[in-house]
Parts: structure tokens; sequence; C-alpha cells
């Protein structure tokens, strides 16, 4: 890992000054950031409890916290109950939780979150977070933006790959995709676009982006520019937009043109050693400042 984008702020304060829990409990999804989160919190001393989802279990996770579990979306109050045993009383929720898992008919859902579901009025990635993170509020828990414990890794508005300036035609391809990944984004569809010569190649849903890359390349071939954004009122507290060396490598496979995100709403993990491949494989990296409010329909 890239130890600029893990280290530790000034201990138990956040870059604002606000302090910072002495406990937490991280609910893990897959991939990279909730180890990065676990790092960063133990490096400030913070008492580390990991609820794993069954099937996504990470044996780095239980060698960083104090203490580790695994849980089932069948008996998610056991969850809570432990959580109230270990005296938490903030929750943060990183890493991807595969949204398909809902569309399991073999799954048999806690009786609490079966509650939860069954109330709302769309199954969609926000709302079902959104219900359950006030599930959690309600419960008496706080839960904390994602990107706490690691702030620094949101990179400022500008080109971040000094020796890769992107074409007049990628920046063109970055505007156009700028504006219509906040459309569908808005409509809770997906966060990222592919766009090629000012055409849509292909738009995030279910996949991600890693599978949307992939995707994309198949269907264009080299020179796509991708555009990941947030969402408009995006709840920092479980979707934050996010890129790393394992983006970087997919871009390489398809030889991309291009990676823009949202500055200042976006994390980027792995940047030294991403950005060091991006410039040996030409691909330019892009952090776009946001537009203010009404000014990113598309077209």
């Amino acid at each position: 890992m890239n130890d600029q984008v893990t280290q530790p702020m000034t201990k138990h304060t956040t870059k604002t000054g606000s302090r910072l829990p002495e406990r937490i409990a991280l609910i893990a999804g897959t991939g990279d950031f909730p180890v990065l989160i676990a790092r960063a919190a133990r490096a400030q001393g913070i008492h580390v409890v990991v609820f794993c989802l069954k099937d996504n279990e990470n044996t780095s996770l239980s060698s960083l916290s104090q203490e580790y579990h695994v849980i089932s979306l069948s008996n998610v109050s056991k969850m809570l109950t432990l959580a109230h045993q270990a005296g938490v009383q903030h929750f943060v929720l990183a890493g991807r939780i595969p949204h398909d898992v809902l569309l399991n008919p073999l799954l048999i859902f806690d009786g609490r979150i079966r509650r939860v579901l069954g109330s709302l009025a769309n199954r969609k990635a926000d709302t079902v977070l959104g219900a359950f993170t006030r599930e959690l509020e309600m419960e008496g828990f706080s839960v904390l933006d994602s990107t706490t414990f690691v702030e620094s890794a949101m990179p400022e508005a500008g080109v971040l790959t000094p020796g890769v300036t992107p074409s007049p035609e990628t920046m063109k391809d970055v505007e156009f995709g700028y504006r219509n990944a906040k459309a569908i984004a808005a409509l809770d569809i997906g966060q990222t676009i592919a766009v090629k010569a000012g055409v849509v190649v292909a738009v995030e849903a279910l996949e991600g982006t890693d599978q949307l890359i992939r995707r994309a390349g198949e269907l264009a071939g080299e020179g796509v520019t991708f555009v990941k954004v947030c969402k408009p009122r995006q709840n920092m507290k479980f979707d934050v937009p996010i890129i790393g060396l394992a983006t970087i490598e997919n871009l390489a496979r398809v030889r991309a043109a291009a990676m823009c995100v949202t500055a200042g709403k976006s994390l980027f993990f792995d940047q030294e050693e991403a950005l060091a491949l991006a410039e040996k494989h030409g691909i330019a990296l892009i952090a776009h400042e946001e537009p203010e409010e009404g000014m990113t329909g598309g077209s």
C-alpha cells in the first residue's frame, strides 16, 4: 500500500479538527477500502470492531482489528447486539457490498432486514443503504462518513498525471462524459460512463466499474475515456466513488485514453503506484471540479 495515502492524521482528529471516537464498528464489503480504514484507525489508537459479510471474509482485517466477526444477512440483529456489547457508538461502512445479493431468491433475510426492505419504494443502492443507515441510527449508533480516516486520499482538481496531458479530443470526451455521468448518477443507475469520440460506449449499472472498463474495451477498442462521478447530494456515509491501482491496471488492459473523477468527493488509493502505471501506459488521470448545481445536465 502507498504509505502517503494511509498516513494518519493528528491523533483522534479529522482534517477539520473534529474529534474522532475511541471505538468504531467497521462493516466491511469487498475490496481494499475497509483494510485502509482499519489500518488508518488503528494508527490513531482507535479500537476497531470489524463485521464482514459472510462469503466476503478478509483475513487482513482480522489482524487489523481488536474484534473480528463474520455476519450473515440472515442475522443482522446479531451484529447490533455484538456492537452494543463492544461498547461501540459509531459505525463506518466501507467496501463494495454486491447489490445483486438482493436478487438471490435463496437468501433468507433477517427479520429486521425484511421489514426494512418491505418498506422501500425500490431497491436502488442509495435507497437500500440509506434505509440501513437510518436503521443503525434508530438503534442509537452514529454513522461516520466513510472518508473520515482517509481524507488525504481525496484528490484536488486538476490533471493528476504530470507526464500525460490529455489531448483536446480527450478533454471533450471528459466534459461530455461528465455531464452524462451526472445524469445517470442522479437516477442511481451507476456513477461511471465510458465515452469515445463523443459517443457513449457503455454505462455502469449493477456490474461495477471494473467490469464496465472491460466491457467498454471490448466494444470500442483502445482510446476510451472513463468518467466516474459523485452523485448529486452524495451520501458520504456509504457511497464514495473510489479508484486505485486495480482500476488503472484495468484501464491499461483496454488501452484507455483517460479516467476522470470528481475532485474532493472521490477517493484515490495507491496513488504513487497508480500514477506511475498510468503514465507508463499514456493514460491521463483527471480530477474534475464539481460544477455548480444545475450545470451538469446531459447533452
